[in-house]
């Protein structure tokens, strides 16, 4: 069977125009079943298309953003006016809390009534409208929670310190001088050199007689020498903890030996 032909919408019969012919050429292929004048369409495909990088801008590493952190802020322990705190040691600890929580002193007298309880958060409360600023709560603390016995306690202690056998110099230094400024904070080298002396360990202290220090700094600087040196011999010997060097001294020798560090001692 013949396909129907399209009408001509030319006004002269017989003359047809381009895009007419073309499209009676088109439907013929169809309906004829041949194919497609230029070839059928491509499969559709779900492949993704990967975007394209600079390879540049791929070698080249980027800095991470900066992150700051904001730093915790610090709360100070609580202060109970009890006859076994030490209103000093108290004060200490909450400045410096305020001063890493970066406190004015108008914030630091705001603040302090979180930090009292009992006893000391009624004294407080009977007469914060006669305190204006943070120094006088401070001096009215000391006033009234000093205690009696801080500098006695203090000084009996620094008649007896010494030197453990196992603590470092460094420990007992430290420890020297925090008694010594609890009791007498206007204690002059002299006398604090003389408390070292006197309590630092015999073997060090046989080094120091010698050529005596006469700063603490001095007296830091050759007791951490001395005590390293000491540290060193016994390791490269492999000597045993438990042995002390008085144990060698029992013989005649020894023994005036050893009085004659006693005498030192109590000259010193």
């Amino acid at each position: 069977r013949t396909p129907p032909r399209l009408r001509s919408t030319s006004p002269v019969p017989g003359l047809r125009r381009p895009y007419e012919e073309t499209t009676e050429t088109r439907e013929s292929r169809r309906v004829q079943g041949s194919p497609p004048e230029f070839g059928l369409l491509p499969k559709k495909t779900n492949q993704s298309t990967k975007p394209t990088m600079n390879p540049q801008s791929a070698q080249t590493p980027t800095a991470a953003p900066v992150v700051y952190l904001p730093v915790a802020p610090r709360k100070p322990t609580s202060f109970h006016g009890e006859i076994y705190e030490d209103v000093e040691d108290w004060l200490q600890q909450y400045e410096g809390v305020a001063l890493h929580n970066q406190w004015t002193p108008e914030q630091r007298l705001q603040n302090v009534y979180f930090s009292l309880e009992d006893t000391a958060r009624h004294w407080f409360e009977n007469h914060k409208t006669s305190i204006t600023s943070w120094d006088q709560l401070k001096g009215e603390l000391r006033g009234t929670f000093a205690s009696q016995h801080r500098r006695e306690r203090a000084e009996d202690l620094l008649r007896t310190r010494t030197q453990g056998p196992n603590e470092s110099v460094t420990s007992f230094v430290q420890e020297v001088l925090r008694l010594s400024a609890r009791a007498d904070p206007q204690a002059a080298d002299d006398k604090k050199l003389r408390v070292l002396m006197r309590g630092v360990r015999d073997d060090i202290f046989g080094g120091l007689v010698r050529n005596p220090p006469t700063t603490v700094e001095a007296f830091v600087v050759e007791a951490t020498n001395m005590e390293r040196a000491l540290q060193a011999r016994a390791s490269f010997y492999q000597r045993h903890p438990g042995v002390v060097a008085s144990t060698l001294l029992d013989d005649d020798i020894g023994a005036r030996t050893r009085d004659i560090r006693d005498v030192i001692r109590d000259v010193v």
